[in-house]
């Protein structure tokens, strides 16, 4: 999923989540064109389910690393 090195700064993971989150808002606006287009989307359904996991895993580190700034 997402494979960072350990030493992967705080900073650098804030701007890897605002560019997944711009994935995600286009692949939403996709997902409706094609929907409005009556064309299957369960591709682009499955690269946003991606995107979101990949969110959620970044997230996750987000908040594993301002953890470990506040801890003693």
């Amino acid at each position: 999923m997402v494979d960072l090195p350990e030493d992967t700064s705080l900073d650098i993971v804030d701007h890897l989540i605002g560019e997944a989150e711009e994935h995600r808002v286009e692949q939403v606006a996709l997902i409706e064109h094609l929907m409005q287009q009556a064309q299957d989307t369960a591709a682009a359904e499955r690269v946003l389910t991606e995107i979101e996991d990949i969110l959620a895993a970044l997230r996750c580190r987000r908040s594993y690393l301002l953890a470990m700034q506040t801890a003693p």
